[in-house]
Order: structure tokens, then sequence, then C-alpha cells
């Protein structure tokens, strides 16, 4: 069943009263109150959430992944700023009117740049009655355009049904949907398709129960996690991390053969050759092995590790060294997805023997003293989205006025992000362009 979000535009934050019966969760028994809790799902902050109702401190120090109960507030008309601790710019600036005796939701989404709000009204619900629960679904995940959300008996398999709750566009809230009870495993997919983004232990749902599924993004560019909010008398909520991460592998060794990378002794990655690196991989979140071979001597590892890999992020892993001595480096960088007009690049100095890089675009210097295993913060670019933009990428070693490395002909699609690593020695520079989304 296809459901179709509503919304009303408030100063570039969205607030939902879903209307019918008042079912009493949340609510002050004061007339000219209401209660209000907060979700931070902002995932690229610098540091923690402030927020004030009408100017005077409502909450402040909320983490990422951090949430609120309910707590009292005034009715009426009333303007809600969030802020970054020790900033004074507000990431959401809203002045919804907060009716008395409701309870409300406000959640803080989306990278922070172009950070928005959603503000819900938890009161104005339905008892879904006897055997059934009711779950309402919010897109915070700026990652993902839409989203379908099967909630199923644990294993059930998705190319068999259709969604339980369909295409939640991003920044919007579904209405509420009636399921039956019962342990039940919650998937997350990108919308018309059953690519799984999200996937997570069966739980239990309990009859007349509702709830708040909001969908975010912890960095990667396609997977995301799932935070349950309760709609009861306290407002608690959880976190329920997902069972799936990604990695990918860029090749920078000086072994002289592609690369296979095996996890828990399974061939993951093949014939990754040298200043390359591969798609990404969706693996279970967790600890796992990780063993490097040659595909000129398979069977003989020339490097094990272990690693563990968080939920719904993404690690590029890249390896460099001789056959002796190899060594990786792990980056979690997060993957935002830019504007669609602009492309956003970033530059990974992965050299063995180069202290510091200096990146040139266009003959302009634009990142200064890249040290060596480090990443600069993302360029923003204009790039067009069809038929790209091309650029020249050029890395000096720092203070030289020479090139050591001349890309002259990048095209970048806009609305994709791109990592470029420079790999091998200062002599013979080397560069392996990755889009990242």
């Amino acid at each position: 069943m296809r459901v179709h979000p509503f919304l009303l535009v408030l100063t570039g934050v969205l607030s939902l009263a879903l209307g019918s019966c008042n079912t009493g969760k949340g609510v002050s028994n004061s007339s000219t109150h209401g209660t209000l809790r907060l979700l931070n799902v902002i995932p690229n902050a610098a540091g923690p959430l402030n927020v004030t109702v009408d100017l005077q401190p409502f909450l402040s120090g909320l983490p990422f992944e951090g949430m609120t109960q309910y707590q009292s507030m005034d009715s009426g008309l009333q303007e809600v700023q969030v802020s970054v601790a020790g900033s004074s710019t507000n990431v959401i600036d809203v002045t919804p009117t907060f009716l008395a005796d409701n309870a409300y939701t406000i959640v803080a989404f989306g990278a922070l740049g172009t950070a928005g709000g959603l503000v819900l009204n938890d009161t104005l619900t339905v008892d879904p009655g006897a055997g059934m629960f009711g779950l309402r679904v919010i897109n915070g995940a700026s990652n993902n355009a839409s989203v379908d959300i099967y909630v199923t008996p644990p294993g059930e398999d998705l190319n068999a049904i259709s969604p339980s709750i369909a295409g939640v566009a991003y920044g919007s809230a579904s209405s509420f949907v009636n399921l039956p009870v019962g342990n039940l495993e919650v998937r997350v997919t990108t919308a018309n398709t059953k690519q799984v983004i999200y996937d997570a232990p069966a739980q239990t749902f309990l009859e007349r129960a509702l709830l708040e599924a909001v969908v975010y993004s912890r960095g990667s560019s396609t997977l995301v996690n799932v935070a349950f909010l309760n709609i009861d008398d306290a407002g608690t909520g959880s976190i329920s991390n997902s069972t799936l991460a990604r990695f990918k592998a860029v090749n920078g060794s000086s072994v002289g053969a592609p690369l296979n990378i095996f996890i828990d002794q399974d061939l993951a990655l093949s014939n990754v050759p040298y200043a390359a690196a591969s798609d990404y991989q969706t693996i279970a979140a967790g600890q796992h092995t990780l063993t490097v071979e040659t595909t000129a001597t398979p069977g003989a590892s020339l490097l094990t590790l272990m690693q563990t890999f968080s939920p719904a992020t993404d690690t590029a892993i890249v390896v460099t060294g001789t056959a002796g001595a190899l060594t990786t480096t792990l980056f979690n960088n997060p993957n935002f997805p830019p504007a669609l007009g602009q492309a956003t690049v970033r530059f990974v100095n992965s050299t063995i023997d180069v202290a510091a890089l200096d990146v040139f675009i266009n003959f302009s210097r634009q990142v200064s003293g890249l040290t060596m295993n480090s990443a600069s913060t993302g360029i923003a670019l204009d790039a067009d989205p069809t038929a790209g933009t091309t650029y020249e990428f050029d890395f000096n070693v720092s203070g030289s006025s020479q090139a050591s490395l001349q890309l002259p002909a990048v095209t970048l699609l806009g609305g994709h992000l791109y990592t470029i690593y420079v790999v091998g020695p200062g002599s013979a520079l080397a560069a392996a362009v990755s889009q990242d989304n």
C-alpha cells in the first residue's frame, strides 16, 4: 500500500498535524502548556545541539543520535531555534504554533550544511485497534530521496511482497499505518527497488503501540539507520542499529599484481589493480578478519588484520607498501551527496614517501600541506549533472612549483561525491579517482 505524505511548510521546516481522535499520549495537564521532545540525527555537526524556545534555553548538549523525552513547554506561537554548541548560527529556526495539551516531536536531520527539521504532532492519532500497532515513518536520510519500509515476519522474501509503507520522500513523514503485532523484522529499501539499505534483528511490536520510525544517515552514501520513538506518556525511544555496513578497497601497493580481498576467508573483492578503487561492498556490521592476497600468488596471505565495521557506515581501506610490508589506512569520512549542480571532491595522500602534497584545481592551489595518510575536506565545484564538467587536478610536493602528478581531464558529474587517492612513491605518483555516491 502506497502512503502519500502530507506537509505544511514552515520556513524551511516541515510541520505535520495528523488529524483524528486524541489519545492523550505525552500530554500536559495544563491548558496553557504542551510537551516537546527532540531527536538529533545530524551526523556531521561539529558538536552537540542546543535548543531555545521563544529565546529561552530549552535543552543543551544533545549529541548525535541523542533524544529527549517529552518536556513541558508553553503553547501558542513559539520560535524554536537549534544551533551547534559553540556556534551562533542556527541550524533550524522555525516558528510553529504549538497547541495546548498536545505533544510534539522535532527531528533535526540531514547533513549540517543543508540540515532541516520536522515538527510532528504526536497527540492527534488513532487507536490502531486489537492485534495491531501504528507506525509512522520519517525520512531524514539525505542519502536517499525516497524509501520503502517492510515490516515482516523474520526472513520473509521481499521479492514476493509489497512495502508496508512506500515512497516516503526525504524530509517528509508518512501517515500512520496499522500493522499486525508480533516479532517482526524491519527492513528499508531505496524506493521502488528491493535493495536493502537497512536491516535489523526482529523485535516485538505490542498491541495498540504507536511508534515513529526515523530513517537517517550515519554517513554512508547508501545505507541508513533507524531510531524508534514511542508515542507514550513519557516519550521514550531507542536507536535500532543496522546489521549492514559497506567497505571498498584502494590498491596503492607496489606488489605488482592485482589484489584479492577476503572477508572472513570469503573472497569479497577480486583483481583490484594498482591505482584503482573498487566499488563499495555491503557486509555485516561488526568485527571481521580481512586478508589481502595477490592474483599472482593465491593462497599466500600478504596481510591479515581484524577490523570492526560500524553499522550503516562506509569504510575505505587503502593498501600501501611492498609485498613484505603491506599496511592499511582506513577512512570513514561521511559520503554526503552535494547539490545537483555541484560535485564535491576530496583528496587523500596515500603516498609512501611524500610528507605533504599541495593540490591545484585548474592551476589554482586549493589544498596546502596534505599530509601522508590524511584526507582533505570536500571542495564543491560546479558540475553539470548530465554531461559532466572537466577539471584539471595537479599535485605538487608541498613547497614545489613543479607538478609531480597531473590529471588533465577529469570529468565530474553534478550531484556526486568523488575522492582522489594519490598513491605510489614521489618519483612515480599515480591516482585513483573514485565516485563515492
